[in-house]
């Protein structure tokens, strides 16, 4: 767990990535770790403006969770919008710099979230149900795309390689008894399958490939998603 809280959070913490790779039954647990404070600490920030506690919401989940994310979900946006053959998309997928589809993209997404945080009618249980069940849409997005084969070496590819199907039956029953808690909305964390299929299919046709960055793409595309879907019955 140490391992898999040290690649996935920017909490401090011991841990190789081969240990991580053999570990994400447990995202719904990382979920967890990133959603519950960020959701106490914009409960509690009821005397800002509410623009202001949305945007401090928002980026609360990125500074526990990292930008790591991000950055694959930019690399993704610019490998895609690329014109030309696959060897040429996956030159500017792999590509360090951002181009300007990287940079629309992850703007537009973090915009989404704040604009859904910002919207939803404020109670603990409303909080609570809107930054749990959008990270738990993340994780099961990403644990889904890791059943594709893995190609490379990146690290994308060493947590395909160490994937078993079980993983996503121990992630998903982790999580049945916030059920219990959220009733309904609950189903709304399985949003994120249906967004890792999308994106598992844009990935093959533009690249051939899910790599790491398509990962990131999910868990970022997925939360988002999430979060519009949520603000609208919050």
């Amino acid at each position: 767990m140490l391992s898999l809280i040290s690649f996935f959070t920017n909490i401090p913490s011991k841990g190789t990535l081969e240990n991580a790779s053999k570990e994400t039954y447990l995202l719904p647990i990382i979920a967890l770790i990133i959603s519950l404070p960020s959701a106490i600490v914009f409960y509690f920030l009821f005397f800002l403006p509410s623009i202001i506690r949305a945007v401090i919401g928002i980026l609360f989940i990125y500074a526990i969770n990292g930008i790591i994310h991000l950055d694959g979900l930019a690399d993704f946006s610019d490998g895609i919008m690329i014109k030309g053959p696959k060897d040429k998309k996956i030159k500017a997928l792999k590509d360090v710099n951002t181009g300007i589809a990287g940079l629309f993209s992850v703007l537009f997404v973090i915009l989404l979230e704040i604009f859904s945080l910002y919207s939803i009618r404020i109670s603990l249980l409303n909080v609570l149900s809107f930054f749990i069940i959008s990270e738990f849409s993340a994780k099961f997005s990403m644990s889904l795309g890791l059943i594709n084969r893995p190609q490379g070496e990146g690290l994308g590819a060493i947590f395909q390689k160490n994937f078993k199907k079980w993983f996503l039956v121990i992630a998903i029953l982790i999580t049945l008894p916030f059920f219990l808690l959220f009733h309904y909305y609950y189903f709304f964390s399985f949003v994120g399958f249906l967004i890792s299929l999308i994106i598992s299919k844009i990935c093959k046709k533009n690249f051939g490939m899910v790599n790491g960055d398509c990962l990131g793409a999910m868990n970022e595309i997925s939360r988002s998603i999430t979060m519009v879907v949520l603000c609208s019955v919050l």
